[in-house]
Formats: C-alpha cells, structure tokens, sequence
C-alpha cells in the first residue's frame, strides 16, 4: 500500500508525472509508426464432381473406370482433408513464399479459422496470408490457389482416375483485396507507453528513496541567535512574618463543690392573721424580701 502511495505521489510531481506520461505517448505514437502494418488477403474454395459423375464406361461390356478420391463415403470431404495435409508443410510454405519466421505467414484449413463460415463439413478449403505487404500477400494467396488445383490434380492422376472424372476446386469466395492490420500497431504502441511509463515511474522511485536517507544524515542548519534578552528586574520580596509559637493553656484545676446546707423555711408572723394582711415572714437565714412588704403597706394606706 505504502508503494502505490509514492508511486501516485510521484505522478502528482510536476516535474515528474507530466513531463513522464508526455514521454510515453510520445514513445507510443513512435513504436506505432516505426511498426509495418500487417496486411490480410483469403480465399475460399470447394470441390467439385465433374458433370459425368466419377465413373467413365468406354465399353459396355466391361465394369467402367471410377475415381477413387470419389469411391469414399462422403468423398469429396476426404478429398478436402487430403489436400489440405499436403499442403500444410513447412517446405510447401517456402515454396509458396512464406518461409519460416518470415514475414509472412500463411493458413489453410477447412474455414474453422474463417469467422464467417458457418458449418466446417463441407469439402471447403479455406487460404489466408498475412503479410507486411499487400503485393506480397497477393502473390503468396494466388500461388496457395494454384498450389491447391496442382495438388488435386497430382493425387488423382498418382491414383489412376480417368481425367473426365477428376474433382475440381472452384471458388466460392473470390480472393479479398489486402486489407491493413493495425492490431500490431497498436499492441506495440501501448505496450512501448505502458514500458516506458513504468520504466520511469520505477527509476524516479529509486532515486527518491536514495535520497531520503541521506536528507535524514545532513544535520539541520541551526536557528539563528536570538539577541540577548534584558536582564530581569528584581522584585521585592517582602519577609516573611514570624508566626508566634502557640502558647500552651493549663488545664483547668478542679474545683471542690461543697454541699449546700438546707434553707430554714421562714417563720410566719403571728399578727398577721388579725390585721388579714400578708403574713410577714421573719428574717431568718435567708436574705429579706422588702419587695411585697412594701406593697401591701402602700395598699393599706389606700
């Protein structure tokens, strides 16, 4: 994850991202022109019986004289298959101008490589050249053509068929004017981009990590001084106060509490039941009470 980070960090660089996918393109579009461009020609081609059949009798009192390409079940389909075995051969190539890795090359089936044909069982055979030029393409497909005619007529004649009854190739397509390929351009252009692209990417990315360690080793340039600060004033500090050390309290002594005498009840007057007043007490131990006394006297008097 971390990898596809820088790589996407490096394509954000200006001075890397831009200046590198302008580089492909521009190696792109170069491998697209210096590539050749491919052309392709085909042909189509069946067998076909003679109009006698594939039996001539000369004389009606002898058995007649059969073809024996014709003497198969379905067999012009084998005749098909036997020409093209012949003629899929390496030497048979170079003879037709198609050499081994060359330019050139060549195809001949019964049209399972043809896109167009639909059903393969038939007694088809199906040509096709790619070549870099169209000349070349033409020549190789019209002498793959007459290779084909020359091979049938060989096989029939080695096998001693009357030549009223040999099977003839006709052309169901006629032969396709070359046409251009440019799926080799453009495979090589994208390939040479998509290269280039990641070849650059790869080396930036190197080239980065080199570098950081050595970043990380240079010691960084050091601050400035800043000027020297004023010396500070000093403030005045009070002294403390001394705390006075708690003076201990004594503990109180204890106090002997003295049973309290019992009061002597005062002593009624006895002439106070005739004048109806107040009685007077008499002053014992107690302390006197004037208070009523004087009272009832003021009360007397009223």
């Amino acid at each position: 994850m971390e990898f596809w980070k820088a790589i996407l960090g490096l394509l954000r660089r200006i001075l890397i991202g831009p200046p590198l996918i302008l580089l492909s393109i521009l190696v792109g579009g170069v491998v697209y022109l210096v590539l050749p461009a491919h052309y392709t020609t085909d042909v189509s081609l069946v067998l076909a019986t003679p109009v006698n059949g594939g039996t001539v009798n000369s004389d009606k009192t002898k058995q007649g004289l059969t073809n024996p390409f014709l003497s198969f079940n379905d067999a012009l389909k084998t005749g098909a298959s036997i020409v093209i075995l012949a003629m899929n051969t390496q030497d048979v190539w170079t003879e037709l101008g198609a050499p081994k890795d060359g330019p050139t090359e060549i195809t001949i089936d019964d049209g399972r490589t043809n896109p167009n044909v639909l059903d393969i069982n038939g007694p088809y055979i199906y040509i096709r050249v790619d070549s870099e030029s169209p000349r070349q393409a033409t020549t190789v497909l019209m002498a793959a053509r007459e290779r084909v005619a020359s091979e049938l007529f060989k096989w029939q004649k080695t096998l001693g068929a009357p030549p009223n009854t040999f099977i003839t190739s006709t052309d169901i397509v006629p032969p396709s004017k070359p046409e251009a390929d440019h799926s080799a351009n453009w495979q090589g252009a994208i390939g040479g981009a998509l290269l280039t692209l990641f070849l650059g990417l790869g080396i930036a990315y190197g080239v980065v990590v080199r570098r950081e360690p050595r970043q990380r080793r240079q010691p960084e340039p050091a601050a400035p001084a800043a000027p020297p600060a004023a010396a500070p004033v000093p403030i005045p500090v009070p002294a403390p106060v001394p705390v006075p050390a708690p003076v201990p309290v004594p503990a109180p002594e204890p106090v002997e509490v003295q049973a309290a005498e019992p009061a002597e009840l005062p002593v009624l007057d006895e002439d106070s039941s005739a004048t109806m007043e107040f009685p007077a007490y008499r002053a014992g131990p107690l302390s006197p009470v004037p208070g009523p006394r004087k009272a009832n006297q003021d009360d007397g008097e009223k």
